[in-house]
């Protein structure tokens, strides 16, 4: 218990809160088709660079994804005019999935102006249907500024020299994460088992684009000895990276954020689901790389580019955890953060090894940490569960 009190308000209210719907889902499948896209743009580009740019796309799409699930979370949308401009949104930002492995290349004008509409689209919806709601209009009303600033910057890097351009739309998400950390929170309600279900949602769905991944990537191997322990590595390791968040944390990332006093809710659920969950839809990214290019050819040595992939993957994922723990009770997760280690030098020493020890020795760094986790914090995990 020690580890939750600091954010405990044991007399808070019961909240009336409601599920995701059927168009918010539908609403998040554009988005995880535009992240599973950012593996097409890192394989075309496995130097440095590319896995930078990778993640920097990752980044807007995901900034952009995230502002709607604040937008559903605060105002009704169940009414015709709304689904209408939540579907243009949609339309746009199918456009911007298509373009993201072209993001950097000449075409790169039709990224930037869908991802300019489906930005402008956001902050338009909200204070529209804010209208009756003064705090929160407030609210929107000093954070647009700061979107729309953001978006047209973002669609000016689409027609900037490829040199510059991701000076550019670094430039644009930097304004937009300024933009949420100094603007006043009055005004923003969070309804925490949506919220908190949304994202859980984003991930699986993500994972699940990983399992096609693996699909995907077995589709040449020959039905032998060899095409069957490939895919039960790679798929255990799916399995590994959904106990690592589903067991545990989402269920404490729910109660985290219910058991918040109001005035601590908002800026709680900025750090650890817009901010936090950021490392952990990309690292499943990475890993959905990694087991790609290991069952392209599971018996030869996985590429430079393959080892660091699944490296930083599970690193950036297990990351993501320590990140969420520590600004909830500021306590460093040392089982994640060893394990986030140990996984990235793992991956890049196996160098001569065949590519699916590599996947798999890497996978089982990952279940012995949630292992001795469980272990350690079974007490807390069973009154959280049980709640």
């Amino acid at each position: 218990m020690s580890d939750v009190a600091p954010l405990i308000r044991e007399d808070t209210h019961a909240e009336e809160e409601r599920k995701t719907s059927f168009l918010e889902l539908f609403f998040d499948l554009v988005f995880v088709f535009a992240f599973t896209q950012v593996t097409a743009l890192i394989l075309e580009d496995t130097s440095v660079e590319g896995f930078l740019r990778s993640a920097l796309v990752l980044a807007m799409v995901w900034w952009a994804w995230s502002a709607y699930t604040w937008m559903t979370n605060a105002i009704d949308i169940e009414n015709a005019m709304t689904r209408l401009l939540l579907f243009a949104a949609m339309a746009a930002g199918f456009f911007m999935a298509l373009a993201v492995p072209d993001a950097f290349e000449d075409e790169a004008v039709w990224f930037a102006v869908a991802y300019f509409v489906v930005r402008i689209l956001n902050p338009a919806l909200y204070l529209w249907r804010a209208r009756g709601d003064a705090a929160l209009a407030r609210g929107m009303t000093r954070l647009a500024p700061w979107f729309l600033v953001a978006a047209v910057v973002a669609l000016a890097g689409g027609f900037a020299d490829p040199d510059y351009r991701a000076w550019i739309w670094l430039a644009s998400l930097v304004i937009d994460v300024v933009g949420t950390l100094f603007v006043a929170r009055a005004g923003w309600r969070v309804s925490p088992s949506h919220f908190a279900e949304r994202f859980g949602l984003i991930v699986i769905i993500a994972l699940g684009e990983s399992i096609v991944a693996i699909g995907i990537g077995t589709s040449e191997l020959t039905r032998d000895t060899t095409y069957a322990l490939s895919v039960v590595v790679a798929f255990a390791g799916v399995v590994a990276l959904w106990w690592a968040y589903f067991d545990f944390t989402a269920t404490a990332a729910e109660r985290a954020l219910r058991r918040a006093s109001p005035a601590a809710r908002a800026p709680l659920a900025r750090d650890v689901f817009t901010f936090f969950h950021y490392p952990i839809v990309l690292g499943i990214i990475f890993y959905a790389v990694a087991a790609k290019k290991t069952l392209e050819h599971p018996l030869d040595p996985l590429s430079e580019a393959g080892r660091w992939a699944l490296g930083l993957g599970v690193a950036v994922f297990l990351c993501g955890f320590a990140l969420m723990r520590f600004r909830v009770v500021r306590r460093i997760a040392w089982e994640r953060v060893s394990a986030a280690g140990t996984a990235l030098v793992v991956a890049v020493a196996l160098d001569g090894a065949d590519a699916i020890v590599t996947l798999g020795v890497v996978i089982l760094v990952v279940v012995l940490s949630v292992l001795v986790e469980t272990s350690r914090l079974r007490g807390l995990r069973a009154e959280i569960n049980a709640a």
